[in-house]
């Protein structure tokens, strides 16, 4: 897709001409990478290799996009094709069964609401009428009141993340942003600070993990830019919606022009569900519905512009795309050849080399590709090995691109290596209050009590894993348990001694 992005770009810079060279099948391109998409998904149940994407979520954002984007042409060819109108009402309506069924599969309620909305703007004409804004109102209220009982933890989860954030942030913050790509880093932070003074053994604990998304992107950038992120969304909604309205005209006659508007829309909308614009594909697709968007109307309003206000538009906007094509074409061939590295580096690992796996990290970990993971890695590596300071000063790097439990964790037993308990006691505690259900966190600061002989706080901790409900039951969890009553006893000896 992205190579195919950039020949249409700069197909568009040698040729002005629409007709100059023969149009490339794009619609023929688009069913088959969904059929390729589905197919990988269902074979990724079996094999994870497979699995392409982060979560099912953002899988079905993209295939709904792409439904869209194909949709005016099919019910273009349903119409042609079958004269009889209520049968050609029946066999769209099928179509739209389909489509909906694999969003279903997929379980990406954002995808299925902006696939749902989506539609609803392409039969708008039928819904001007008081039945038809009666029919779209309830169906879009009952499928958002399906959607959000279908995984209401996940909806909760995110109520949650905006109560972290109002909650914590200071009042300036929101004016001026706490930085730009930021949130991955600070969240957990925020989220540490909130469980510091609040139960972790609320609901609300069980709703919190290790969190690198606001699954909300237009909030996500105006929490990172502040006040400036606003006025960049303004704009851009209102340059949209002003294309969308000159153009509309038009969608009758140019189902392309009109796919891309549904699958941009569709983008947008699922983007206050998740973080649609934070993945490589949706990105790339929705780049290359806006390239169309843009190509088409210059070709519908060329005229209305004087020959220098034409050129001057035609060279700002086609060079702007061909540099977003150009960055991420690279960005991905630099992410695909960073990756087969990491892969190597993790086998080495997983196979006991701590040579060379501490080799392989410390080659790519200078890399301009930058994985939240991969510092943390190299670190656990070197830690393996006894190099505690170079594992610290690694760690320390690895702060501005990750700040989870794990990493907490990891610190907290490298201080604690070098004699600086207070330093790992902090840690040990930002471990809990950033992921306060796992009992892994509890018991690592409870035994860091056991061993430096406080036993008061011990035994407040033990207390709290043996009280604290079993969510998942597991034989971990049921290990932690029973050592943590066999040290709570041993404790208690020692104390009547």
């Amino acid at each position: 897709m992205g190579l195919f992005l950039f020949y249409k770009i700069i197909k568009g810079f040698l040729f002005d001409n629409e007709n100059s060279n023969k149009p490339i099948p794009i619609i023929s391109i688009i069913i088959i990478l969904i059929g390729i998409e589905i197919l990988l998904f269902a074979l990724s149940k079996k094999y994870n290799f497979l699995n392409f994407w982060p979560n099912k979520s953002v899988f079905s954002i993209l295939i709904a996009a792409q439904l869209l984007f194909i949709t005016p042409h099919i019910k273009k060819i349903n119409d042609s094709v079958i004269e009889n109108k209520n049968r050609a009402e029946k066999l769209l309506a099928c179509y739209f069964l389909i489509c909906y069924s694999l969003l279903f599969y997929t379980e990406g309620r954002g995808g299925i609401l902006a696939f749902s909305i989506g539609l609803c703007i392409f039969h708008y004409g039928n819904l001007k009428s008081k039945a038809g804004y009666f029919k779209g109102i309830l169906f879009c209220f009952l499928l958002l009141f399906l959607l959000l009982n279908i995984k209401s933890n996940s909806s909760s989860g995110r109520l949650f993340i905006y109560k972290v954030i109002i909650t914590q942030l200071e009042p300036k913050q929101f004016i001026t942003g706490i930085g730009y790509g930021k949130f991955s880093v600070k969240y957990n932070e925020l989220q540490a600070q909130y469980f510091s003074t609040e139960s972790i053994d609320s609901k609300e604990a069980l709703l919190a993990s290790n969190t690198y998304y606001m699954f909300n992107d237009p909030l996500q950038l105006i929490i990172e830019t502040g006040l400036a992120g606003i006025i960049i969304l303004i704009f851009l909604l209102i340059k949209f919606l002003f294309l969308f309205r000159r153009n509309s005209s038009f969608f009758s006659e140019n189902q392309l022009l009109y796919g891309s508007y549904l699958s941009v829309i569709c983008i947008i909308i699922s983007s206050f569900f998740s973080y649609s614009f934070q993945i490589m594909g949706i990105l790339l697709h929705f780049l290359f519905c806006t390239a169309i968007i843009i190509h088409a109307d210059r070709l519908k309003y060329s005229s209305k512009y004087s020959r220098f206000l034409q050129k001057r538009q035609i060279i700002f906007s086609r060079t702007s795309l061909l540099l977003a094509a150009i960055c991420l074409l690279f960005f991905g061939q630099a992410s695909f050849k960073f990756y087969i590295e990491l892969n190597e580096a993790i086998k080495y690992s997983n196979s006991g080399f701590r040579k060379k796996a501490i080799q392989s990290y410390h080659k790519i970990s200078n890399n301009s590709v930058q994985d939240r993971d991969i510092l943390f890695n190299y670190a656990d590596e070197l830690a393996k090995v006894n190099k505690i300071d170079s594992a610290l000063i690694i760690l320390h790097r690895s702060s501005e691109y990750l700040n989870n439990d794990k990493s907490a964790l990891l610190m907290g037993n490298l201080f604690e290596q070098k004699g600086m308990f207070l330093d790992a006691e902090n840690q040990y505690k930002k471990a809990v209050f950033i992921n306060p259900k796992l009992f892994a966190n509890r018991s690592s600061l409870f035994k860091f009590y056991c061993e430096t002989k406080q036993y008061k706080k011990a035994i407040y901790w033990g207390n709290s894993i043996l009280s604290m409900p079993v969510k998942i039951p597991s034989k971990t969890i049921t290990a932690i348990k029973s050592e943590t009553k066999k040290l709570m006893l041993e404790m208690q000896k020692l104390r009547k001694k």
